[in-house]
């Protein structure tokens, strides 16, 4: 079941590897209650937790003034999404741009504001990444209702992720978004490498 009153908003200028961060209610399907299970997506050295079976789909975007692909996997359960995009930008040195691309979008997308932005570490073979920055942003659907988001970024080498949950925010559960954006552990490598 699809709610149309998440799908994103289309703003010119903006990317659209901003707007498929928003689009996995499109290949999403619902469930009822959250039903939690550790899934590594398709060519991906990532393993992370979804409370839904979740979808993949690949497509090329622009990213930070490059053409890249980026994957989506994501799921809708009990009123929310759950996605991680990911994308190689093929260059260590683009990742800062990239990552930046997909804060800025996250929070414009939405219409919303940054509530809270602190350091994460993400769970990898070598310790926590310092440098992910975990985000909590308020905002509003194309229709107007209230909105909140949890969003980690992170990178791997030249790899970015964006974990996501959403929801309207009288159905947002912050210990879903935590129990998801908490589930990612990376191996000591890249996903190309």
């Amino acid at each position: 079941m699809l709610n149309p009153d998440l799908h994103p908003r289309r703003q010119r200028g903006w990317p659209r590897a901003a707007l498929l961060v928003l689009a996995v209610p499109l290949i999403a399907a619902c469930s009822p209650a959250l039903n939690w299970r550790e899934i590594r997506p398709k060519g991906l050295d990532i393993l992370l937790s979804f409370p839904c079976k979740p979808q993949q789909i690949t497509q090329d975007v622009r990213l930070a003034g490059n053409t890249v692909k980026m994957s989506m996997t994501g799921c809708t359960a009990d009123d929310m999404t759950f996605a991680l995009a990911h994308a190689d930008v093929k260059d260590a040195s683009r990742v800062g741009a990239a990552l930046a691309v997909l804060h800025q979008a996250a929070v414009h997308n939405v219409g919303g504001t940054v509530t809270r932005s602190r350091a994460s570490a993400v769970d990898h073979t070598a310790g926590g990444l310092p440098d992910a920055l975990d985000l909590e942003i308020s905002g509003k659907s194309p229709t107007g209702k209230p909105l909140r988001e949890r969003v980690v970024l992170f990178a791997q080498g030249s790899q970015v992720y964006q974990a996501t949950a959403f929801g309207h925010a009288k159905d947002y559960k912050p210990e879903a978004a935590q129990t998801f954006s908490g589930s990612v552990r990376l191996s000591g490598h890249g996903a190309g490498d």
